[in-house]
C-alpha cells in the first residue's frame, strides 16, 4: 500500500502544478495576449500594437505613472518613518503602557482602508469635514486648510493604513538588536544622529529593505484608498484607472484592450518588486544581530521626552481609529449628513442601522461575504498545505518542478486584485463553458489565487518547523504519504492553518476592488453593497453597514490573535 501511495506522489504533485498554472499562469497568458488583441479580447482575430500606442502615445499616461510612483513612494517613506519610530519606543525605551500601546498600534488592522478613507472624507473634506469646520470656526478662516481628495490625502491615509505591517516587520528586529553597541557608542561620545546612522541603520537594513520592497508591493496594488480618495477629483493611480476603466467608460468592452496594456507595464515592476523581496527574505538569516552569550535586552530611559513619547502613540491611535471611526459610527446614527453638535445629537437615530440591516439586497450581500470568504479561506489553506509538503518533503518530484511550484505559489503576492480580477475576466469570457461568469464562484477563484502568497508562505514556515524524522518515523511504520499527512503534519501544523484561515476570512470580508470588478446581480459582497451606497451619495447608510463590518472584523481577529497564539504550545516554544 505504501509503495503504491509513494508510485501516485508524482501524480498529485503535477496535478497541483496544474492547477497552479491554470490559477496563476493561464490569466496572466491571457492578459497578455489580451494587450496585444485590436479589441481587448483574446480569442478574437489579430494582433496589434495599437493597445500600447494608445496607451504610451497618451500624456496622461506617463501622468498615471508618475501618480503611482509618488503614492507609492510616499506611502513607503511616511509608513517606515512613522511606524519605525513607533517601534522602537515600544520596542527599546521605558515607554510607559507599552503592553496598551502595542494593541494601539495593531488595532488600525481592523479597520478596512476603504472605510478608513471614508472616515477621512467626512473629517477632511473641504467642504463638509469636521476639522476644516472646527479650524475655519476657530482660526477665522475663509478656505478650508485641508484637503483630503489630494495625494497628500492620499498618501496621509494610506500611512495610517501601513503603519502597522511596518510596526510588525520592524518591531522584533529592534527588539533583538544587542544594547551593548549603542552603550559602546555612547562610551566613545556618539551623538544619536551618529548612533542612527552608523549602528541602527547597518543592523536593521534587512529587514528595514526587505520592509520597503513589501510597502512599495503594496503601494502599486492598493485600490480603497486611491479609489475612495482620487477618483472622485480624477486622480488615477493603476489599480484606480483599471478600476474606472472596466466599469465606468461607456461602452466598457472598448477599454479592454488599453486595461490589458497598462496592466502588463506595470506587472513587470511588480514581479520584478516581488522576486527582490523573496530574495531579501530569504537571505535574513545570513544578519545575526543576536547571540546568545552577553545579549542584555535593556531599554533606553526616556527622562523628559516621555510624555511627547506617550503622545505620539496617543495621536496615530487618535487619527488612525478613533476620530475615523468616531465620526462613521457619529453618521451613522445622523438621519441625513450633518457635522458633530450639540443640537444633532436630539435627533441621533437607529433609523439608517435599520434601514440597512433589514434591505434584502445587504442581507443577500452579507451571505454572499460570509459563505465566499469561508470557502475560499478553506480552499486556499488545503492549496497552502499541499503546496507546502511538496515544496518540502515530495522528494519524489524533481527540484525544478519544486522550484516552479514555489514560484507559482508566491507570484500573486505581485498581483493586484484589479489585475486578477480583470484576467479573471478574459479567462472565463474566453472559457465561456465554464458558466461561473458573474457568479459568486469566480470571487473564490479569485481569492484562493490572491491569498495563495500568504497562506503558502505560512505553511511552509510552520512545516520548516517540524522535522522530517516524524514522516520518516510514519513511513517506516507503513504509513502512506496521505496517512502521515492527516495524522502526524495536518494536527501539529493545525493552529498555524487555524489562524492563516481566520486571517483569509477577514480579508476576503474586507476585499473591495476584486469584488468591484468581478460584481453581478448575483455575487454582490457586503464591501461592494457598501461601496454602492457611499458612492450612490448615501453616506449615513454606508457608514452604517461599515460600523457592522467594523464589528465583525474585530471578533474575527481577535479569533485569529487567540489561534495563532496557541502555536507556542503546540511547537514546545
Amino acid at each position: 500500500m505504501r509503495q503504491g501511495a509513494l508510485r501516485s506522489a508524482p501524480w498529485l504533485s503535477f496535478g497541483l502544478l496544474a492547477l497552479l498554472l491554470y490559477l496563476v499562469a493561464v490569466p496572466l497568458a491571457l492578459l497578455l495576449v489580451s494587450s496585444f488583441k485590436p479589441t481587448g479580447l483574446p480569442l478574437d482575430a489579430g494582433w496589434s500594437l495599437q493597445n500600447f500606442d494608445l496607451v504610451y502615445g497618451d500624456a496622461g499616461f506617463y501622468t498615471l505613472l508618475r501618480n503611482t510612483l509618488t503614492f507609492a513612494l510616499g506611502c513607503t517613506v511616511c509608513a517606515l518613518a512613522v511606524g519605525g519610530v513607533l517601534a522602537w519606543l515600544v520596542e527599546r525605551t521605558d515607554l510607559p503602557f507599552r503592553a496598551t500601546a502595542r494593541v494601539m498600534i495593531a488595532l488600525p488592522m481592523v479597520l478596512p482602508p476603504f472605510l478608513l478613507a471614508m472616515g477621512w472624507v467626512l473629517l477632511a473634506s473641504p467642504r463638509t469635514g469636521w476639522f476644516n469646520q472646527l479650524f475655519k470656526d476657530a482660526l477665522g478662516l475663509t478656505q478650508a486648510p485641508f484637503n483630503i481628495y489630494s495625494m497628500g490625502g492620499m498618501i496621509f491615509v494610506e500611512t495610517l493604513a501601513l503603519v502597522p505591517s511596518v510596526y510588525l516587520i520592524l518591531s522584533n528586529a529592534f527588539r533583538n538588536m544587542d544594547p551593548a553597541l549603542e552603550e559602546a557608542a555612547m562610551t566613545c561620545g556618539a551623538r544619536w544622529p551618529q548612533m542612527v546612522r552608523r549602528i541602527f541603520v547597518p543592523l536593521l537594513a534587512p529587514a528595514l529593505v526587505a520592509a520597503a520592497t513589501y510597502l512599495l508591493i503594496v503601494g502599486f496594488l492598493v485600490f480603497d484608498v486611491p479609489g475612495t480618495l482620487g477618483m472622485p477629483v480624477g486622480l488615477f493611480v493603476v489599480s484606480s484607472r483599471i478600476v474606472y476603466l472596466a466599469t465606468d467608460q461607456s461602452g466598457g468592452t472598448s477599454a479592454y484592450g488599453q486595461i490589458a496594456a497598462i496592466a502588463v507595464t506595470f506587472l513587470v515592476l511588480l514581479l520584478a518588486l516581488a522576486w527582490s523581496y523573496r530574495r531579501m527574505t530569504r537571505q535574513t538569516n545570513r544578519f545575526v544581530t543576536v547571540t546568545g552569550k552577553g545579549f542584555r535586552p535593556r531599554q533606553l530611559k526616556l527622562g523628559g521626552f516621555k510624555p511627547f513619547a506617550v503622545a505620539a502613540v496617543m495621536l496615530y491611535f487618535v487619527l488612525a481609529v478613533l476620530a475615523p471611526l468616531g465620526l462613521l459610527l457619529w453618521t451613522s446614527l445622523t438621519p441625513y449628513l450633518a457635522a458633530i453638535s450639540w443640537e444633532m445629537a436630539g435627533k441621533l437615530t437607529l433609523a439608517q442601522h435599520s434601514s440597512v440591516l433589514s434591505n434584502p439586497r445587504v442581507g443577500a450581500a452579507a451571505w454572499t461575504s460570509i459563505w465566499v470568504s469561508m470557502l475560499s479561506a478553506t480552499l486556499v489553506t488545503a492549496l497552502a498545505l499541499l503546496v507546502a509538503w511538496t515544496v518540502l518533503r515530495a522528494r519524489s518530484l524533481g527540484q525544478e518542478a519544486r522550484n516552479l511550484i514555489d514560484t507559482l505559489s508566491f507570484m500573486p503576492l505581485a498581483i493586484p486584485g484589479t489585475m486578477i480580477g480583470m484576467a479573471l475576466i478574459y479567462v472565463y469570457l474566453t472559457l465561456s463553458f465554464i458558466p461561473v461568469y458573474g457568479t459568486a464562484w469566480i470571487l473564490v477563484i479569485a481569492y484562493v489565487t490572491v491569498y495563495l502568497s500568504f497562506t503558502s508562505r505560512t505553511a511552509s514556515a510552520s512545516l520548516i518547523q517540524l522535522h522530517p524524522e516524524l514522516d520518516e518515523a510514519a513511513r517506516t511504520c507503513g504509513a502512506s504519504p496521505a496517512t502521515t499527512v492527516r495524522r502526524i503534519v495536518l494536527p501539529l501544523l493545525l493552529p498555524a492553518l487555524a489562524g492563516a484561515w481566520v486571517w483569509v476570512v477577514a480579508h476576503v470580508m474586507r476585499e473591495l476592488s476584486t469584488a468591484l470588478l468581478l460584481q453581478g446581480d448575483e455575487n454582490v459582497t457586503l464591501a461592494v453593497q457598501l461601496w454602492s451606497y457611499w458612492a450612490g451619495g448615501e453616506p449615513s447608510k454606508a457608514a452604517a453597514v461599515g460600523v457592522w463590518l467594523v464589528i465583525v472584523m474585530t471578533v474575527i481577529t481577535i479569533v485569529w490573535q487567540r489561534l495563532s497564539a496557541r502555536k507556542d504550545v503546540v511547537f514546545g516554544g
